[in-house]
């Protein structure tokens, strides 16, 4: 029989496109093929060390039914090279500034809808929301903060595009800020351990040069310093940022040889100085377990460079409500006048504001003789920085950085 045009049509097109499995068995078989594939994937990125309850399947089913796109109605998927300039570049359109002001998670909602979410339009539904928890005055700020739930939408943004396991969002340290700060005020803490965690399996060899691994271990001292800081303003306050700033110590230290100290420096340092200089603010009054002071002070070696790390301790021991001031201010004394001059900008303030806390609360204990002693090391020390301690440091960007400042201010009230 001679073969028709419409056969030798069908013919071609059968080995262009496999058939689908017509049958139940054979469709179940693929389930199955898929189901093992998936399971696979999720085993690879989520060792199943961790408990089941914390990196269940259906988590990743939920963050995928959360997206935006399942959720928008008429949305229209423009081409790539139809889209207008402005939309495939790191700026927010000028028409979109009025709806981010008004919804900040209705139009970042749009923004990933549309394929045109970025960094940009990020960073500016995450300072439209909390402008807009700070002029309401039905509901408090925190929990206007809390129930827009903008912390979760980005964690499935970061996630939906590639960006959540590849850590490269570290490098905007604005975003970090802000990210973290709803975050930890939706008690949303997961996203931000498994970045911890992620972070601590990425070796020199695995970045193209040594100088973007250094980058990279500042990055997540910056991000775990704005952890702490959150979770001292709109978490559960300093007792329990201590409690996550040693529990991030320990568990870098036991991934990491005895002799990497550099690491350990660069992913705690900024983090432990705040909750030093925080809690020099709030003085003895602040109730801290002994145990949690006790493992925090012995940390301190391990995190700070020796040149830091002596007047470190002689604050912790005059904050700590168990022990005499003598000792403790005759340490920091011999610590302040054993610091070396060579210090860079940022550690000279640091060892300046420590030296400022201490006169602080010899003051307000009476210890005016002490304080007197204290003040006269950092003059003779410091002659130039005595009085600039508090001073903020110059960053590239000063103006966002002025801005968190801020708000974090006007949270706090």
């Amino acid at each position: 029989m001679k073969p028709t045009f419409s056969n030798s049509w069908r013919l071609l097109t059968s080995k262009l496109h496999q058939p689908l499995p017509l049958d139940r068995r054979e469709s179940q078989k693929l389930m199955t093929l898929l189901n093992d594939s998936f399971k696979r994937n999720f085993d690879r990125q989520h060792p199943p060390g961790m408990a089941d309850s914390d990196h269940s399947p259906d988590d990743h089913f939920n963050a995928l039914l959360r997206n935006p796109l399942f959720g928008s109605k008429n949305v229209q998927y423009a081409p790539p090279h139809t889209r207008r300039a402005e939309d495939s570049q790191d700026v927010v359109p000028v028409r979109d500034l009025m709806l981010a002001a008004k919804e900040p998670v209705e139009y970042f909602k749009r923004q990933v809808a549309n394929g045109v979410a970025n960094m940009e339009s990020a960073k500016l539904a995450l300072d439209s929301q909390t402008k807009k928890a700070l002029a309401s005055a039905s509901i408090d700020a925190k929990d206007s903060m809390k129930s827009s739930g903008i912390g979760s939408v980005m964690v499935d943004w970061l996630w939906a595009s590639g960006r959540y396991d590849r850590l490269e969002f570290l490098r905007d340290r604005y975003f970090v800020a802000q990210l973290t700060r709803f975050l930890v005020t939706e008690g949303q803490y997961r996203p931000v351990w498994e970045w911890l965690q992620r972070s601590r399996t990425i070796s020199i060899s695995q970045t193209p040069t040594h100088e973007a691994w250094v980058s990279l271990q500042k990055d997540i001292g910056t991000m775990v310093r704005h952890l702490v800081k959150s979770e001292v303003s709109y978490g559960h306050g300093l007792q329990s940022a201590m409690q996550i700033f040693l529990t991030n110590y320990k568990a870098l230290r036991l991934s990491l040889p005895e002799s990497s100290f550099p690491t350990l420096s660069m992913n705690n340092l900024p983090a432990g100085a705040y909750l030093l200089t925080k809690w020099g603010s709030q003085g003895r009054s602040t109730a801290l377990e002994a145990s949690v002071i006790d493992h925090f002070d012995r940390s301190v070696e391990s995190w700070a460079p020796p040149r830091l790390s002596t007047p470190f301790r002689a604050l912790i021991q005059l904050l700590h409500p168990q022990k005499p001031n003598n000792p403790a201010v005759t340490q920091l004394i011999t610590g302040l006048e054993s610091v070396e001059t060579n210090l860079s900008r940022t550690e000279r303030i640091k060892v300046v504001r420590v030296g400022l806390k201490a006169v602080q609360i010899l003051l307000k204990q009476d210890s005016l003789k002490e304080a007197a002693q204290v003040m006269k090391a950092l003059q003779i020390k410091f002659p130039s920085d005595v009085g600039a301690g508090d001073r903020a440091p110059e960053p590239r960007k000063a103006a966002e950085e002025a801005a968190l400042r801020s708000l974090d201010t006007l949270l706090a009230t």
